[in-house]
């Protein structure tokens, strides 16, 4: 597809065009800086494109009003306080409460430096975002370089958020302390901007949960006032889809998947497998789906063929190389196509951009070797696990350094991998608008022949899964994307309002393998693929007579539909 490329300067592929400066970097929540590629785009020939508050002021877009004693310029009739007046300060107290009587400023020479709002555990209180909008003006800088806000939502909203009138660099963040410890912890940061100077910043969340909320305001450098504008607007809940599989939902699908319920599940077991302590740190991932679980009952994907069709693998790397599948019928370098399957030499898979058998991961952030690892990282003293750790990686690469790709290639890579024996082949690959036939023969000769197919989902907020994953109603199985606190990625495509195999799993702030013996944090569908594709592994290793038919019903039917908040 012309005109179709990646940002190489972020994390997962988005199928549509996007130019190096195309993402704003403020737009987007926990994935803002890690929105790097989700999965990766098409480059066809044939087609043309793939506390209290204290003197703060709150406004909207109607006449001057006053509610209770708390000043309320420009309110809308959309705009209400419910709020008891020993929750505000009076109007008539601003003169003496380190403001400007006029406008609620700060400047560095009024600063009371015991002011409430300078952490978490003493945010100030805002009310009247939910159905409305507030806007705040205040100070950050010296000796009160954080403000923080408090806020509550009781219903799937859209939020906004913005931070401009600035004469200094600010940046903000949206919190929720989930542990309730009054401190930001790991993972409870789940959205960010860091725009460079006076910059405006912005934070939209699509479908942000019921709960309690906090906005960090930092100065970065130097002292600046600023305004916060803040809004939520309800989301319509449609009901969920019945079907043969069980509920469906149009945000998250069946759910997020579930290792230990679903190879339990496969050996017709009545109780799950007992817990066993996560692992932790980089390996959350795996603890979300509850892997290490399956792997202390000895299935670890031992005799299972991932193929990872995709930009190629770096099949030296030492948390991968003793898990690179090796074509046993082919010897190596002697010139001859040994086993006859049309590929000379291909001893450890195949090379589709340069037509040969050195399948190597040449992309700018190893996007194959990460999704690689992410499978089937050894379970060894160093880097990673992954949630197959005793398959075989078979390394097809379709894609180039940046990301490009003809529908040929992959069509080719897939049925490559399904006539060498791939049992699960992943396709973190996938295009917005145009479906192609030569791909979807090659989906449906693959789960024909007894591989399962996982698709990503995609990575442009839409209300349902890219090409080729959008057909997976009749052939493969689609991947969501959720982040550490189980919640879907914004960019995440959604499973949409027709059924099809859809699921979830962990895409946000991905620690796996990359090239040159290294490791690296990725976000986007396109890790969250290669989790539902190592689940399928430890299934078909339970059981290696199941079809991909039967696989793809024990993932959805057991996956996990109280792990997901959208």
């Amino acid at each position: 597809m012309s005109g179709i490329n990646t940002n190489p300067t972020n994390t997962d592929r988005l199928f549509f065009s996007q130019q190096p400066n195309a993402l704003a970097t403020s737009a987007f929540s926990v994935n803002n800086d890690l929105l790097k590629r989700a999965i990766a785009p098409f480059n066809i020939s044939s087609y043309s494109a793939e506390s209290s508050l204290t003197n703060l002021t709150a406004s909207s877009t109607d006449q001057q009003t006053q509610t209770a004693n708390f000043f309320v310029p420009n309110a809308s009739p959309a705009f209400s306080h419910s709020v008891s007046d020993a929750e505000l300060k009076p109007q008539s107290q601003s003169a003496i409460a380190n403001t400007d009587p006029l406008t609620g400023t700060r400047y560095p020479s009024q600063l009371n430096f015991s002011d409430s709002d300078n952490y978490l555990f003493t945010a100030r209180n805002v009310v009247g975002i939910q159905n409305g909008s507030i806007s705040l003006t205040e100070f950050v800088g010296t000796g009160d370089p954080d403000d923080f806000y408090r806020f509550d939502i009781n219903t799937n909203s859209n939020f906004s958020l913005r931070l401009d009138g600035l004469t200094a660099d600010a940046d903000v963040d949206l919190i929720q302390d989930r542990n309730r410890n009054g401190v930001v912890d790991l993972g409870e940061t789940i959205g960010y901007s860091q725009e460079s100077a006076t910059i405006p910043d912005m934070i939209n969340l699509s479908n942000l949960a019921p709960g309690t909320y906090y906005v960090q305001v930092s100065s970065y450098s130097g002292s600046t006032n600023y305004n916060l504008t803040i809004s939520a607007t309800p989301v319509p809940v449609l009901p969920d889809i019945p079907t043969p599989n069980g509920a469906f939902n149009r945000n998250y699908g069946y759910g997020l998947v579930n290792a230990n319920a679903a190879v339990s599940r496969t050996l017709n077991r009545s109780t799950l497998f007992p817990d066993v302590p996560n692992l932790g740190e980089n390996n959350w991932g795996r603890d979300a789906i509850n892997a290490p679980e399956v792997w202390e009952q000895n299935i670890t994907g031992n005799g299972i063929v991932v193929a990872v069709v995709d930009t190629g693998v770096d099949y030296y790397h030492p948390d991968l190389d003793n898990n690179i599948w090796q074509n046993t019928d082919e010897i190596a370098e002697n010139g001859i196509d040994d086993d006859r399957n049309g590929f000379i030499d291909d001893i450890r898979g195949w090379d589709f951009l340069y037509n040969d058998n050195y399948p190597m991961d040449l992309d700018l952030n190893g996007h194959g070797t990460h999704i690689a690892g992410a499978i089937a990282a050894e379970r060894n003293d160093f880097g990673i696990t992954g949630v197959a750790p005793n398959a075989k990686i078979m390394p097809v690469r379709v894609l180039d350094t940046f990301g490009y790709a003809e529908w040929s290639n992959l069509a080719a890579g897939i049925r490559y991998a399904t006539d060498n024996g791939a049992n699960v082949i992943n396709v973190s690959i996938g295009n917005e608008f145009y479906p192609s036939n030569l791909v979807n023969d090659a989906i449906e000769y693959a789960n024909n022949k007894g591989s399962v197919v996982v698709i990503a989902a995609g990575n442009s907020g839409f209300s349902q899964p890219d090409y080729p994953a959008r057909n997976a109603d009749r052939r493969g199985i689609a991947v969501g994307s959720i982040d550490i606190n189980g919640r879907m990625a914004d960019t995440s495509n959604r499973a949409g309002s027709t059924p099809l195999e859809y699921v979830v799993a962990p895409g946000v702030e991905i620690y796996s393998t990359t090239p040159y013996s290294a490791y690296d944090t990725l976000s986007g569908t396109s890790f969250a693929t290669p989790h539902v594709a190592g689940v399928a592994a430890l299934v078909l290793n339970a059981n290696p007579t199941l079809t991909p038919a039967q696989v793809e019903y024990i993932l959805t039917t057991t996956a996990n539909r109280n792990g997901v908040t959208v």
